[in-house]
């Protein structure tokens, strides 16, 4: 599914970015992108300052469509962001780079946006809990899996 849509988008997509994003483009804005979608909060870090774009970016060097994916994803966001009067998405205010991340999620799995915003959030949420600086937030001193709530018999608290 990956394979067809990546193949049948990066024409487009690259006509109107160029062909290639630099790694440290790709790395800067996606680092943004997963910190929208996990961000910081009062108990624990976001997925953007614990690094989990770096373990993606990773992820997606063992699948040739995925890498394309996570570069005509990046460059739909800083296409879009451009339009909102920045640089690139790593550039936008949280609220920009919220409201785009929601547009690339209400455009469903038939487009590479919404398609961007499925693998890019799947795969970001598995490396970020595995991390203790997320688990501050979940309550946990350990991983939210595989113990999970060991209390889950209990009425809440």
């Amino acid at each position: 599914m990956i394979g067809s849509l990546v193949l049948g988008c990066s024409t487009l997509v690259g006509r109107l970015c160029g062909q290639t994003v630099s790694l440290p483009r790709l790395e800067l804005a996606l680092q943004a992108w997963v910190e929208t979608l996990l961000p910081s909060d009062e108990g624990s870090l976001g997925a953007g300052r614990l690094n989990v774009h770096l373990d993606v970016i990773e992820l997606a060097s063992e699948n040739k469509q995925y890498q394309q994916l996570l570069e005509i994803g990046i460059r739909w966001a800083d296409t879009e962001a451009r339009k909102l009067g920045v640089e690139g998405f790593a550039e936008l205010s949280p609220e920009q780079a919220e409201g785009l991340v929601s547009l690339a999620e209400s455009m469903g799995l038939q487009s590479m946006p919404g398609l961007f915003f499925y693998h890019t959030l799947k795969d970001a949420k598995r490396v970020y809990y595995a991390r203790k600086g997320s688990w501050g937030g979940v309550g946990f001193p350990h991983a939210p899996q595989p113990l999970g709530y060991m209390d889950y018999t209990e009425a809440p608290k």
